[in-house]
């Protein structure tokens, strides 16, 4: 391959790596050729190779482990990840999402405006139950571009088990990176109290996520309200 030519050469480096991961040629789990051998693959020094790794590695595309070498990070749904821990257990219990709908809507200004789309675009709105020990103890709504993610289906994210951002990945070649993250205590609404079985205005726990692809453009927002009388979240 020829010497890459931009500036800087690791920013240069990290987008040759990301694109060879996309294309299929480093799975995940799979350990990447060594530092020596990407500088030769790319025309570079070691030092510029182990910048775009370090990078990569910040930004969860990539992990390390010690004396073995640099692996391909799968793809993490947050909320799968999390831990939640029933009030009156000790143990953390897995979490379960199931998919209750994905339709698509005509965006209004404060998403258009997020997600850097005109008003009225069109989104997806995909909604998840988030359950633990089989009960229902959260909500989420997730909205992306249709313009970015055409012909998403509700078919295809149940044969993911919910997991929308493998499903993005795998079939749009788009891994995410979390922008902004805020939590903050909410009281219910009354479509709250109807979805979570909770009284109006008790205290819920609401967790918003806006995350980019890696050239920085806004591809998905999502909240999640969670019970706070049933579980404890640990992200």
């Amino acid at each position: 391959m020829a010497k890459l030519a931009a500036q800087p050469l690791y920013q240069q480096v990290k987008k040759e790596v990301i694109a060879a991961i996309q294309d299929g040629e480093w799975l995940a789990d799979e350990t990447l050729p060594s530092e020596i051998d990407l500088a030769r693959r790319f025309g570079v020094s070691q030092g510029t190779v182990r910048k775009a790794l370090d990078v990569l590695v910040s930004e969860g595309v990539l992990y390390r482990r010690q004396g073995v070498g640099t692996f391909v990070a799968g793809v993490r749904d947050e909320l799968l990840a999390a831990r939640l821990v029933p009030l009156a257990a000790q143990h953390g219990v897995p979490v379960q999402i199931e998919l209750v709908s994905s339709v698509r809507i005509h965006a209004a200004e404060g998403f258009a405006e997020l997600l850097g789309l005109r008003r009225g675009a069109a989104l997806w709105q995909v909604r998840r139950q988030v359950r633990a020990d089989g009960e229902v103890v959260g909500l989420e709504e997730i909205l992306l571009p249709e313009s970015n993610f055409p012909n998403l289906e509700m078919r295809r994210i149940r044969e993911l088990k919910g997991h929308l951002r493998e499903l993005l990945w795998r079939d749009y070649g788009v891994r995410l990176v979390d922008d902004a993250v805020h939590y903050r205590a909410i009281a219910a609404t009354a479509a709250d109290a109807r979805s979570l079985l909770v009284e109006v205005n008790e205290p819920l726990l609401q967790i918003t996520r806006l995350s980019r692809d890696y050239e920085a453009k806004p591809l998905v927002w999502s909240v999640v309200v969670l019970r706070t009388d049933k579980i404890s979240f640990e992200p």
